[in-house]
């Protein structure tokens, strides 16, 4: 997100962008949720199964369709595939920006370097879906919980563990290092009301000065201890 928002021009209204990418985001998400575990229920999955469940549930369901099964199957995963490449588009931006600005190589030659890396670094991956028993089966101690298969571990630390600790520091630095009130000035260079007073003397940069500050970093904090298990989040 950062080396996109880079990209943006100086009047770019972040707050609706970012109202709007977070709310589809959370809409797809439920729409997913909704559509998975019902399934994972039904055909007497586990639910913990992890990434795995789309590649086990989904199969199961497009097969039990009375007609026309195979091919919203073939669909689906089509878009599945088209989802993953341009996920992987977007991670490639990051190291390739660096290596295009600060290394002076061309887009291309930055590209094919970072894409082979990365397709190298997936096999592994790739083949934990039963291609190898070694990749297969390989299991981990997570905080308390078993985590098997490559892609699995992979998801737990870098997917779930390393984003909350991302977050956490990202709060920290921009709320105690970067000084929040240059943020907010950013910010209402393309929302002019952001650093209106709107209930007394306070703006909504005011508000969100005091939640970047104080209010994220203690939610987020919580959130870590739950995924190490520290504390237990109740359901």
């Amino acid at each position: 997100m950062i080396t996109y928002g880079s990209y943006l021009p100086k009047d770019n209204n972040i707050l609706s962008s970012g109202l709007w990418v977070g709310s589809m985001d959370t809409l797809v998400a439920l729409l997913g949720g909704l559509m998975i575990f019902p399934a994972v229920f039904a055909f007497g999955k586990d639910p913990a199964g992890g990434t795995t469940l789309v590649f086990q549930v989904l199969p199961e369901i497009f097969n039990s369709l009375p007609t026309g099964g195979n091919i919203v199957g073939a669909l689906f995963f089509l878009l599945l595939c088209i989802a993953a490449l341009t996920s992987s588009i977007s991670m490639i931006e990051v190291p390739g920006s660096y290596l295009i600005d600060e290394k002076k190589w061309s887009r291309k030659r930055a590209s094919w370097t970072i894409g082979i890396l990365a397709f190298l670094v997936g096999i592994p991956s790739a083949l934990s879906g039963g291609a190898s028993d070694f990749f297969t089966n390989i299991s981990i101690n997570y905080f308390g919980t078993t985590k098997t298969g490559f892609l699995d571990i992979m998801d737990a630390i870098f997917g779930s563990l390393f984003i909350v600790i991302v977050c956490l520091m990202t709060a920290l630095y921009v709320g105690w290092v970067l000084k929040p009130a240059r943020v907010a000035e950013e910010i209402g260079l393309g929302t002019k009301w952001f650093q209106r007073q709107i209930i007394g003397s306070v703006s909504p940069a005011d508000l969100w000065v005091f939640f970047i500050k104080y209010i994220c970093p203690i939610v987020i904090l919580l959130v870590l201890l739950a995924t190490i298990g520290v504390i237990e989040a109740e359901v």
